[in-house]
C-alpha cells in the first residue's frame, strides 16, 4: 500500500518544490525589476534636473523646453519629481509651475478629474494644488460640492495651495454647507484657510459678516487670530458681544494676536469678558490681556487667580508675571486674604508660570520691600508643601545670602 502512495507523495513534494522555486524565482526577479526602474528613474532625475535648471539659468523662457515625453514613461515621471524640486526652490518656483502647464502634466491630470476611481481622482486633485495650476481652479471648484467625504477634503487642500482669489472666494462661499455635510474636519478646513496667508484677509472679514453660523463665524476668526493682522480688529470687536461663547473666544484670541497698539478704551472691552460666564472665554480674555498689558485689568486678573477652571487661573497669573509690575504685590495679597484651598491654588499658578524663581532671586535683592514680599510668599508656599522647588534651587548651588535665607524658609515651612 505504501509503495504504491510513494509515486504520489514524490510528485506531491516535486509540484511543491516547484511552486516555491517558481515564487523565490518571481520575487528575485520583481526586485530585480524594481531596482532597475529605479536607477532609470534617479538617473532621469539627475539628468533632467541638471538640464532643466541650466536652461533657466541661462535666462531662456519656458517656451525653449523642447520636451515631449509619453505619460507613465520612465522620463514622465522623473520630469514631474524634477518639477516638484524646482517648485520647492524660489529662484525656479514661477518656471516649474510654468513648465507643468508646457509639458502637459496639468491637462493630464484634469483628464483625470473625470476618473470614476475614487483613488485615482483624489490623486489628480492632489496633483495640480501641488502643482499650484490656477488655470485648473474652474475645474476643481466643482468638486467642492460632490458628495464624496474622500474628494471634498483634497479638493480645499489643493484649492488652498493654488491660492488665488477665485480658490479662496470657493471655499469660502461653501463654508456653511460643508460644515453641515461633515465631509471635511474643522482642523483640515482652517488649516486651508491659512495657507492663502494675510492677503486673504479682506475676503475673510467680508465673509465672516455673512455667516450666520456661528461655527463658519469662529472658524473664520481662528484663521483671522492665526494670521495676527490688525485689519481684522473691527471684525473682532464686532463680535465680542456675540451670543455665541466661542464666537466670543476667537474674537478675543485676534484681539490678542493683533492688537498691540489699541487704545486703553478698547483694551478695557477684553477686559470685561474676564467676568463672562463661560470659562474659555474667560481664558482666552485672560491671555489677550496678557499680550496687550492694560493698567486696569490688573485688579481683575487678581480675582481670576481664584477662577474656579485652572486654564483661567493659570492664564491670569501668566498674565499678571508678563504685565504687571506689581505681580509680587497682587500674588501675597490673594495669598493672605483666601483659605487655604484658594492659597494653594496661587501658589500652584507661581510655580507653573515659574514666577517662583524670580521671588527667590528676590531674596538678594537691595530693595526691601521687593524683598520682604517676595521672602513672605515663598515662606507660605513651603507652608503649604510647595517648596520644592526651593529645595532643588538649594541643591543647584545657590548664592550665599540666598541659601542662607532659603534653608531658613524651608526649615520654618517643615515645622508649620
Amino acid at each position: 500500500m505504501f509503495a504504491d502512495l510513494e509515486p504520489i507523495l514524490l510528485a506531491f513534494l516535486a509540484f511543491l518544490l516547484l511552486v516555491i522555486l517558481t515564487v523565490l524565482a518571481a520575487t528575485i526577479y520583481r526586485r530585480a525589476a524594481a531596482l532597475r526602474r529605479y536607477r532609470i528613474l534617479d538617473l532621469n532625475r539627475e539628468q533632467y534636473g541638471k538640464r532643466f535648471r541650466e536652461i533657466i539659468d541661462e535666462g531662456k523662457s519656458v517656451e525653449d523646453f523642447a520636451f515631449a515625453f509619453p505619460s507613465h514613461s520612465a522620463e514622465w515621471h522623473a520630469v514631474e519629481h524634477v518639477l516638484f524640486g524646482l517648485l520647492a526652490d524660489r529662484k525656479y518656483e514661477s518656471a516649474g509651475v510654468a513648465l507643468f502647464d508646457k509639458l502637459g502634466y496639468r491637462s493630464h491630470y484634469e483628464r483625470k478629474l473625470g476618473h470614476r476611481n475614487i483613488i485615482e481622482k483624489s490623486s489628480a486633485v492632489e496633483k495640480l494644488g501641488r502643482m499650484r495650476c490656477e488655470a485648473s481652479t474652474g475645474k476643481l471648484v466643482p468638486l467642492l460640492d460632490a458628495q464624496n467625504a474622500e474628494i471634498v477634503p483634497v479638493t480645499v487642500r489643493a484649492l488652498s495651495k493654488i491660492g488665488t482669489l477665485e480658490a479662496l472666494e470657493a471655499v469660502l462661499d461653501r463654508l456653511p454647507d460643508l460644515y453641515s455635510r461633515s465631509f471635511v474636519s474643522r482642523k483640515s478646513i482652517e488649516s486651508s484657510l491659512r495657507n492663502f496667508g494675510p492677503a486673504a484677509v479682506p475676503d475673510l472679514v467680508r465673509y465672516g459678516d455673512l455667516y450666520v453660523d456661528p461655527v463658519s463665524r469662529a472658524s473664520v476668526l481662528e484663521v483671522l487670530g492665526v494670521l495676527g493682522t490688525p485689519e481684522a480688529l473691527p471684525f473682532a470687536f464686532r463680535n465680542l458681544d456675540h451670543e455665541d461663547s466661542e464666537v466670543r473666544a476667537k474674537a478675543l484670541k485676534v484681539i490678542g494676536a493683533a492688537g498691540g497698539g489699541l487704545p486703553p478704551g478698547e483694551k478695557d472691552r477684553a477686559v470685561a469678558l474676564l467676568a463672562d460666564p463661560v470659562w474659555f472665554v474667560r481664558l482666552q480674555a485672560a491671555k489677550a490681556l496678557g499680550t496687550l498689558g492694560h493698567d486696569k485689568a490688573e485688579p481683575v486678573l487678581a480675582k481670576r487667580l481664584l477662577d474656579d477652571n485652572w486654564q483661567v487661573r493659570n492664564a491670569a497669573a501668566t498674565a499678571l508675571v508678563n504685565t504687571s509690575g506689581n505681580a509680587i504685590g497682587i500674588f501675597l495679597d490673594t495669598l493672605g486674604a483666601t483659605d487655604r484651598y484658594a492659597k494653594e491654588s496661587v501658589c500652584e499658578e507661581i510655580q507653573k508660570t515659574d514666577f517662583v524663581y524670580r521671588l527667590i532671586d528676590n531674596l538678594d535683592s537691595p530693595g526691601r520691600e521687593t524683598y520682604g514680599k517676595s521672602r513672605e510668599i515663598l515662606k507660605i508656599m513651603a507652608s503649604l508643601g510647595y517648596g520644592t522647588p526651593l529645595r532643588e534651587y538649594l541643591e543647584s548651588g545657590a548664592d550665599d545670602r540666598i541659601r542662607r535665607e532659603l534653608t531658613l524658609i524651608v526649615q520654618q515651612g517643615a515645622a508649620s
